[in-house]
């Protein structure tokens, strides 16, 4: 099993700290932020993606979530995380964590646990490792970004957050700049939890004036294609001349389409930042898709901890504050348009989750 060090990102977790430390204090619940450590240890283990962490963007806020609750809480909780190897590595940590959940610790305790799946991609593996299992609040599996599959009777804790809304409004970003021939380009062709982000940019852009609408690729047909900037990097000189707009649902893939742009200003081709606010990347970059997963994160561990029974579905749109299309300071002239469309943005979002 391949550990991760906290120490070995010191640096990158100084960084989020910075960043994020009073925007999330100021989100804290009045009736939990004062409230007395538990006296039972708290333990919280993590599964980043595959090969996620230092991504500059999902990862990396998940990061900055457990930092700010590790500096909170850290007299009554231990917060351990993992960068798997595979899938394989994943299951095998699943099935040992459960085979060790009633274990007490060197002083005779037994402590509370949390087990956090921080990709949607191990989703599956949690429903069947832990079909049979009988969870409470003190021993509990909080799953990211999956969708309700209406089992009243499940026991792990999922979560999902809709991207279509925050992308509508992005479609609509690149209507407004003329664009005429925008590529929606997701990471993984076969992942499903991201083709809400592809729906929503295709279905807020429409048409063009010359009646053309967004076109769909993708770099992969399974998680590879989230860690693939160099690739995308490359691909940037087939696309330059072809398409004007770039929405790229593609993780750390997408650093080789900023990376092109910033060596390619003149290209005439716009993007998109996703999960973070990516603007300062390049001046082509003329919004982000902010997913506040940080917050996500800190506001269900802080439940948690405070002995607060984890929702079995929880889904989270537009209207949660969780994710946000935010436009870049450099494009002041398209914030009317976003503030115009808000609402329309909200009600799409909740037909699309109707249907």
């Amino acid at each position: 099993m391949k550990t991760s060090n906290i120490l070995t990102h010191l640096s990158v977790a100084v960084m989020l700290l910075t960043m994020g430390y009073c925007a999330i204090s100021c989100n804290k619940d009045d009736d939990t932020s004062n409230a007395e450590t538990p006296a039972v240890q708290s333990e919280v283990l993590v599964l980043f993606s595959i090969a996620g962490l230092g991504d500059g963007s999902y990862n990396d806020q998940i990061l900055r979530g457990i930092k700010l609750m590790e500096n909170e809480h850290s007299q009554g909780m231990t917060i351990r995380f993992i960068t798997p190897a595979n899938l394989e590595e994943v299951e095998s940590v699943c099935t040992s964590w459960w085979e060790n959940v009633d274990k007490t610790d060197e002083k005779g305790r037994l402590p509370r646990r949390l087990l956090v799946l921080a990709s949607s991609d191990y989703v599956d593996i949690a429903r069947r490792v832990f079909a049979n299992a009988e969870m409470n609040i003190n021993r509990c599996v909080l799953a990211f970004e999956a969708e309700d599959n209406g089992d009243e009777t499940e026991q792990i804790r999922t979560f999902g957050i809709s991207m279509y809304g925050a992308s509508w409004l992005a479609g609509r970003t690149a209507r407004e700049l003329g664009c005429k021939h925008p590529l929606v380009l997701l990471g993984n062709g076969q992942d499903n939890t991201i083709y809400d982000a592809r729906d929503g940019f295709v279905e807020g852009f429409g048409q063009s004036e010359d009646g053309l609408s967004a076109v769909t690729e993708a770099l992969a047909d399974n998680f590879s294609g989230y860690g693939l900037p160099t690739e995308l990097y490359k691909k940037m000189y087939d696309y330059d001349g072809q398409y004007d707009f770039i929405y790229a649902v593609a993780g750390g893939s997408n650093m080789g389409a900023y990376r092109y742009l910033r060596e390619n200003p003149e290209c005439g081709i716009y993007t998109a930042g996703m999960d973070t606010d990516q603007s300062a990347y390049s001046t082509l970059i003329v919004g982000s898709m902010v997913k506040r997963i940080d917050l996500v994160l800190y506001d269900h561990l802080t439940n948690w901890y405070h002995q607060k029974d984890l929702p079995r579905y929880q889904f989270y749109g537009l209207e949660s504050g969780y994710i946000n299309w935010q436009i870049a300071d450099r494009y002041p002239q398209l914030k009317a348009g976003v503030e115009a469309n808000w609402q329309t943005a909200i009600k799409k979002e909740k037909e699309y989750g109707e249907k």
